[in-house]
């Protein structure tokens, strides 16, 4: 009966550690050290700290507003969304911060909802804290296809990217992943 105790005790404490830690996706910033392709990996430094993050085989790199999968530099300032897994912390989209996007961050949250009278999107992020940004241009995609704010459903799991201006927050993209 001992055993089987402990057993039950260290089943669960593993599901308790491992099940969020699969399941979190997250965002960071900071500069990339280093890239080794052979690997598919790159090292980003962030309050004198390196964390090692894989190429995600679908991953999307933004240079000033245009999409590609592979072009990030040594130097590069970097907003990252990241699924921080057991052992591998895998990349999914970077924003590299230059150009027209200087300012940008990446956000990761839920949608709370949409005001069409407003065009505002109410935005929660990964700390529950609530926000409503004014949709204005910002692009909508769905699974990375041009989209529109009527196709985005409360719940659904967002990436957002956020312009910090004079002290305020401007949307800059909408960014659906919804499972296929």
């Amino acid at each position: 009966m001992m055993c089987l105790s402990k057993w039950i005790g260290a089943t669960m404490a593993i599901a308790l550690l491992a099940g969020p830690a699969t399941a979190a996706n997250t965002t960071a910033g900071g500069k990339i050290k280093s890239i080794d392709a052979e690997k598919k990996t790159f090292v980003v430094t962030a309050n004198d700290k390196d964390n090692t993050f894989a190429f995600d085989d679908n991953l999307v790199v933004n240079r000033d507003g245009k999409e590609s999968k592979s072009d990030l530099k040594v130097g590069d300032t970097i907003s990252i969304s990241y699924d921080k897994g057991l052992t591998t912390w895998t990349a999914h989209y970077i924003l590299v911060q230059e150009g027209e996007f200087k300012n940008c961050e990446l956000l990761q949250g839920n949608v709370k909802g949409y005001d069409g009278d407003k065009k505002e999107l109410s935005f929660t992020n990964l700390t529950k804290q609530t926000t409503a940004y004014s949709l204005g241009k910002a692009p909508v995609r769905v699974n990375m296809a041009d989209s529109k704010i009527e196709d985005v459903k409360i719940g659904d799991h967002v990436l957002i990217i956020v312009e910090k201006v004079d002290g305020k927050e401007i949307l800059r993209s909408v960014m659906v992943q919804r499972a296929k």
